[in-house]
């Protein structure tokens, strides 16, 4: 009997953890659930960069969020740093874009799938990550996040945050919108390949 119990128990205490070690159980920490909602406004942000940008269709990736919409596009627009002092690489956003505005810069329909940011930027406002030490980091979004060499990662339902760290602070991040709520260490060592 007392095996039984032992076992039962050791069995649990496994799945719990697997479950933690996958990412999951959805986050209970507000902040980060209105962040990963909505990182930045997009309409907002397209604004104060203005025209200062090269665009491209692009494929997407198979771990994209989907919509099926007949005549839509995923389209992304690539933004020169502020300044080029730190970082050599232009942030970029992808976004799903459908219907007869697809073409267009201003297009209020296009749906946010990918932020990639290097470089600190005021316009992103509350996505202006770049800088922040993986303490600030924690106490805005938690310590409930799963950790790659020198990388974070916090995923919700079908949203995740990938940060990367340098000397303890955010270098860049990645801001994705999934096809699964299913976010596991396989999925996010895919999408940081």
């Amino acid at each position: 009997m007392k095996i039984k119990v032992l076992t039962t128990l050791f069995l649990a205490f496994l799945s719990c953890k697997n479950a933690t070690e996958k990412g999951d159980k959805p986050t209970k920490n507000p902040k980060l659930i209105a962040f990963l909602e909505n990182p930045i406004d997009l309409q907002e942000f397209k604004k104060k960069k203005g025209k200062r940008l090269t665009t491209s269709v692009t494929n997407g990736t198979e771990y994209y969020v989907n919509p099926k919409i007949k005549d839509s596009i995923f389209y992304a627009y690539y933004y020169p740093a502020e300044n080029l002092t730190g970082s050599r690489n232009i942030d970029h956003v992808v976004v799903f874009k459908f219907g007869e505005n697809k073409h267009r810069y201003e297009d209020k329909t296009e749906t946010l799938i990918e932020l990639r940011v290097f470089n600190k930027d005021s316009d992103l406002g509350k996505a202006n990550l770049i800088g922040l030490s993986e303490t600030d980091l924690e106490s805005e979004f938690g310590n409930d996040h799963l950790t790659f060499e020198n990388r974070i990662a916090y995923p919700n339902n079908n949203k995740l945050l990938i940060l990367e760290l340098e000397n303890s602070k955010v270098k860049s991040f990645r801001y994705i919108k999934l096809n699964t709520e299913k976010v596991d260490k396989d999925l996010i060592g895919q999408i940081m390949k």
